[in-house]
């Protein structure tokens, strides 16, 4: 074998090289007919059955995948964590100022519940803990209110007041959003409310809350 019959393809790789493309596909079927369902209903309520019909499979092809609905259950809720806080880590990526990275963490979860809404939907439904200021998920909250704190640019209320509001806000905006997927003007609206209201709620005075909310949604709401 030489290293040009590697370059130009006319080598083949074994199958077991090969990604198994039907395997991936199912996989990504059982998950997107999951998630669907147990954002609508909640993973009680939906049974092994219901996610194969539903992904149009076998349910011994689900059990090749999953071990039983709580396996696939948590697959669905840390994808829906997962893509929540990459999209939160990019939009505050080398944004220093506290106020500016508190905000936007909320507004990306404003656009995530207004464009993925079944997925929106299952990590708030599914997410251990979603409301407890001392959850992991809520970590970056945490730092965020804290160097706000310490930098003097909060003020008016304590640090666990405030992280309380936020993930309250927050959360309340998500389901706000959720009960009318798809319109994005009124989701922009409301994220500016919720984002203005935060600012006040942290001692920004007024006029520049509303001015830091309103450049902020426009920023991560605009293509």
């Amino acid at each position: 074998m030489t290293v040009w019959s590697l370059l130009n393809g006319s080598v083949m790789l074994p199958d077991a090289a090969r990604p198994d493309r039907r395997r991936v596909r199912n996989r990504a079927a059982i998950l997107t007919a999951a998630e669907a369902l147990f954002a609508a209903r909640g993973v009680e309520a939906v049974s092994i059955d219901e996610i194969a019909a539903a992904a149009d499979l076998a349910k011994g092809t689900l059990y090749n995948h999953f071990a039983d609905k709580d396996a696939l259950a948590a697959e669905v809720a840390l994808t829906a964590r997962q893509e929540g806080e990459a999209r939160v880590a990019a939009a505050n990526e080398g944004v220093a100022e506290p106020e500016r990275r508190l905000i936007r963490g909320v507004i990306v979860f404003a656009r995530f519940a207004c464009e993925r809404p079944d997925r929106a939907r299952a990590g708030l439904r599914m997410t251990s803990g979603a409301t407890d200021i001392d959850a992991p998920v809520n970590a970056g909250v945490r730092r965020d209110i804290e160097r706000g704190f310490a930098s003097g640019r909060f003020h008016g209320v304590g640090r666990e007041a405030a992280a309380l509001g936020v993930i309250g806000v927050a959360h309340a905006l998500i389901s706000r959003i959720l009960g009318a997927p798809g319109d994005r003007a009124a989701a922009m609206a409301a994220a500016r409310e919720a984002a203005t209201f935060i600012l006040r709620g942290v001692g920004i005075p007024p006029r520049q809350a509303a001015a830091t909310a309103a450049r902020e949604v426009a920023a991560l709401f605009g293509d």
